[in-house]
């Protein structure tokens, strides 16, 4: 689970495959819980082509009602829950509980 979820975000977001085998990547690959965690570290550290955010945005919406608690728990917890704030650029793009989950903890990140 954990490597086909590095894989797709891979895809969505431009050199994140080589950034979880760098020393860079403070967490593991092992559990989608450490790919989120990094991830969100990914996206606060590097900019990113505005085209990225919607694509980015609908895999979470889709993962957070998706029917999967433990990755839906994971991209809410070690993915919005350290991004949340009002003036991040993937804000736009969330829907449904993702948006919900996020506007939670919005000024908390």
């Amino acid at each position: 689970m954990a490597a086909d979820l590095a894989a797709h975000l891979g895809r969505i977001l431009p050199g994140f495959g080589s950034y979880l085998d760098s020393p860079d990547n403070l967490f593991d690959r092992d559990t989608p819980f450490a790919v989120f965690a990094a991830a969100s570290s990914f996206v606060r550290e590097r900019p990113l082509p505005v085209e990225t955010w919607p694509s980015l945005a609908s895999f979470i919406n889709s993962l957070v009602v998706g029917g999967d608690e433990p990755l839906a728990e994971a991209a809410c917890t070690c993915f919005l829950e350290n991004l949340a704030d009002r003036n991040h650029p993937i804000r736009p793009f969330l829907e449904g509980p993702a948006l919900a989950y996020w506007q939670d903890w919005e000024g908390s990140a």
